[in-house]
């Protein structure tokens, strides 16, 4: 994976034409290829502010969300870890353009995946995507409740393993507790 190093080497392989390219590989007929493909742009959008735009720009974020709900378990944890990225290292205008793209639902559809590791980093997506639309006023909650997100968070209180309980209750504290002011 080329872009796995610095983000100096990332914006090597950016400048060099990488992106265009990404739309062939993102799609291409092998699965190890659109694997490897997620998985690069997974790493472009762990870098830098600029980085993460170039990948919401490029024009292939609907191809990893789409991934990210269809493709086989391998592809679609890498899509999610796009969405992680992005969530958790873009400024607040990123992860808005992440959320008016359709992450939500993905990152819903993540937390049903039966894999600890990933259900943690849709969680972690999820709580960043929150925090961002209570700064910008956003209600990004209700979008939440549209994809069965709430439910199934609250679900997520009876998983087996503590760390997973651990985030969806404080998710749940945080964002989707009762108002003080409905009370009583």
């Amino acid at each position: 994976n080329l872009v796995r190093g610095s983000d100096t080497q990332t914006e090597f392989c950016l400048e060099a034409g990488l992106m265009p390219k990404m739309r062939l590989l993102i799609n291409h007929e092998k699965k190890n290829v659109r694997k490897e493909a997620a998985w690069v742009l997974s790493n472009i959008a762990a870098g830098t502010p600029a980085q993460i735009g170039q990948v919401l720009s490029s024009g292939r974020m609907q191809d990893v969300l789409s991934l990210s709900l269809e493709a086989v378990w391998e592809i679609r944890m890498e899509c999610i870890w796009v969405l992680n990225n992005i969530a958790y290292g873009g400024s607040d205008e990123q992860v808005a353009s992440l959320v008016s793209l359709g992450a939500i639902p993905s990152l819903v559809t993540a937390l049903d995946m039966n894999e600890t590791k990933m259900t943690i980093v849709a969680l972690e997506a999820l709580e960043s995507i929150l925090e961002v639309g209570d700064r910008q006023g956003d209600e990004y909650v209700s979008l939440l409740d549209e994809s069965n997100g709430i439910s199934t968070i609250e679900s997520l209180q009876e998983h087996e393993s503590e760390q997973v309980y651990n985030k969806a209750l404080e998710i749940i504290e945080k964002f989707l507790g009762v108002d003080e002011h409905e009370e009583g």
